[in-house]
């Protein structure tokens, strides 16, 4: 499976490049300068070794040639790059949207989020890009520094459009010790994304490293 990541030359989106390069898949690093991408390409190249397949490029050059777009950025930037790559997402395309409303990037603190006007950036994301494409919302319950550790990730939590759930799941499935967690539709984002600011909270708060993530009870 190609999957590219926008935005995955930091944080939650190397990480996940880290993570599903140790799994075989063919991951496309994005960034808005593509020798940023190409430098971080070969940085996760370097620290999983082996046969890893990790190319990098600009942004909408990476997602052209994808199965699946996972969209890791800064929410100030959500919006520019969505703009960017539409013109360039071929068609089947599975958008995964993990961005996050952080009031940290606005000057505030990282444990709360901000209000969207479309009830979520995933929303947000959806209304940029119409319904051509099946979108999901995802990975806001995982850290980081889980997914570039190699421990077991638990569970993930994803909302969205059916055949993108769908899609999500087989990505899910590659992380080690992953399950998927199916949390409806796309609407569910504003409560997921939300969970970030918690676990941030959370973490802070006990000194948690690589960071606390979500159990849910007694499914099957």
């Amino acid at each position: 499976m190609k999957i590219s990541i926008v935005g995955g030359t930091a944080g939650l989106g190397r990480a996940l490049g880290i993570a599903l390069a140790r799994a075989g898949a063919g991951v496309l690093i994005g960034s808005r300068v593509a020798e940023k991408a190409v430098a971080a390409a070969d940085e996760i190249t370097g620290i999983v070794g082996g046969d890893a397949s990790v190319q990098g490029g600009a942004n909408p050059e990476v997602v052209s040639d994808a199965e699946v777009a996972i969209v890791a950025v800064p929410y100030p930037g959500q919006a520019e790059i969505y703009k960017t790559i539409l013109p360039k997402l071929p068609e089947g395309i599975t958008m995964i949207d993990c961005t996050v409303p952080l009031a940290s990037e606005v000057g505030g603190k990282p444990t709360r989020v901000i209000g969207v006007w479309e009830g979520s950036a995933a929303q947000q994301a959806r209304d940029l890009i119409g319904r051509k494409f099946a979108m999901a919302s995802g990975f806001h319950t995982v850290m980081a520094g889980v997914l570039e550790s190699g421990d077991e990730v638990g569970d993930v939590l994803v909302c969205g459009d059916k055949a993108a759930r769908e899609v999500a799941n087989k990505v899910v499935g590659m992380l080690p010790g992953a399950r998927f967690v199916d949390c409806g539709p796309l609407e569910q984002a504003r409560i997921l994304e939300s969970i970030t600011a918690l676990l941030i909270g959370i973490n802070l708060r006990y000194k948690l490293d690589p960071g606390a993530g979500i159990e849910i009870t007694r499914l099957p």
